[in-house]
């Protein structure tokens, strides 16, 4: 028998010139559960080599650590009638209520565990980003299932396991249709916000992509909005678009500072950071219905890095951090403060640092720009 990580997933079905079909019937959770449940190679094993395979698993002892594999090998174990293999899956069930009972609203240790898959990612480390991501969903059972959107992301990819964008698609459909949760449809957005030839089976579109950003929290049948996908749909009104019929939309600021509005004040648990980011430059600089006020721009500046999961690694926050050292250095909008001004520069130099450390970090946009202003700004100090 041949190992297999994925079982085979009831994808959507595929329009006529091999293009992916979005808006497909989307999977139930069990049929999703099913489609993604992990399948071992138990031929040739006895019933202790399980158990040890398990173990391996478990602790991660020479492979990535990877509770639902564990598990599956105790089952399997446990089939072989191994009496110790009932004592293992207790006392995954033991880490497993642990970490729920110390995850209220599916925050706390479990948001934590969800975001060390995250990091992996982001530093390249595929395997263990995928076994954190399905422990999320399928071991630990995450109550927002956070982790399901990440497997779709790493299998759109093709980061740790094969490129699958019918797989990727089916994730995103039951995270919008079935969990009602608008980060599935900002995610169909950024499909079709990437060029051609990035995700086979999807055709750019800008107009698309807009749809989708705009639909994660316009929507009347979510059950939660997203807060990306209207600093998505804002960063396009930002920057200015071309429809797909070839005509140019220019840059509407007014639209965009709402989409920013709304992707900053969050869902009650948490926020869009880099929105807040974003308003603080509208803020500072002024912009053609924006009026400049600096008051305004260090309100959003210090609620960018106001909430405690905030990550020196999302896009904006480097230079957020960078702009706060500038306030207060300079008395912006706030009275000088020498002592709160190396703070924030410290900050924003950890927070490049950081970047830059990582090979697929979104914040490490001008890392090496907000690193050089942060050491400078704090040799200043020193130097006065």
């Amino acid at each position: 028998m041949k190992k297999m990580i994925l079982a085979g997933m009831m994808a959507s079905v595929l329009a006529a010139g091999g293009n992916v079909s979005v808006n497909a019937q989307a999977l139930t959770l069990e049929e999703l559960k099913e489609s993604l449940a992990l399948k071992i190679d138990t031929s040739d094993l006895s019933s202790e080599e399980l158990m040890e395979k398990g173990l391996q698993y478990e602790n991660g002892e020479g492979v990535v650590q990877w509770y639902a594999m564990a598990k599956a090998y105790y089952e399997a174990a446990k089939e072989t009638g191994n009496e110790e293999a009932e004592t293992a899956l207790e006392r995954l069930d033991g880490v497993k209520k642990e970490m729920l009972d110390n995850s209220p609203d599916g925050q706390g240790d479990v948001f934590e565990f969800f975001r060390t898959g995250v990091t992996a990612g982001q530093g390249g480390d595929y395997e263990k980003a995928y076994a954190v991501s399905y422990d999320d969903a399928f071991f630990f059972e995450d109550p927002l299932y956070r982790g399901i959107g990440n497997l779709g992301d790493l299998l759109r990819d093709g980061n740790g396991v094969e490129q699958d964008i019918e797989k990727a698609v089916s994730i995103y459909e039951f995270n919008a249709e079935v969990l009602g949760k608008g980060n599935g449809y900002t995610s169909l957005g950024l499909l079709y916000s990437a060029e051609d030839g990035t995700y086979p089976g999807i055709e750019h579109s800008t107009d698309k992509a807009m749809e989708y950003f705009l639909k994660s929290y316009q929507d009347e049948s979510l059950e939660e909005t997203d807060f990306k996908g209207p600093r998505y749909a804002a960063d396009l009104f930002d920057e200015g678009y071309d429809h797909d019929d070839g005509t140019h939309e220019n840059p509407d600021y007014v639209k965009a500072e709402e989409g920013y509005l709304v992707a900053a004040e969050g869902n009650g648990r948490t926020f869009d950071g880099t929105a807040c980011y974003k308003l603080g430059t509208y803020y500072e600089e002024g912009r053609e219905g924006i009026e400049q006020n600096d008051e305004k721009a260090l309100e959003f500046y210090l609620k960018a890095v106001s909430d405690e999961n905030v990550h020196g690694t999302m896009l904006g926050i480097p230079q957020t951090y960078l702009s706060l050292g500038r306030f207060y250095e300079k008395g912006i909008g706030v009275e000088a403060n020498e002592e709160t001004a190396c703070e924030y520069y410290t900050k924003a130099l950890e927070a490049a640092d950081e970047n830059l450390a990582l090979e697929n970090a979104a914040g490490n946009q001008a890392a090496q720009e907000v690193h050089d202003q942060a050491q400078e700004a704090l040799n200043r100090s020193e130097a006065e």
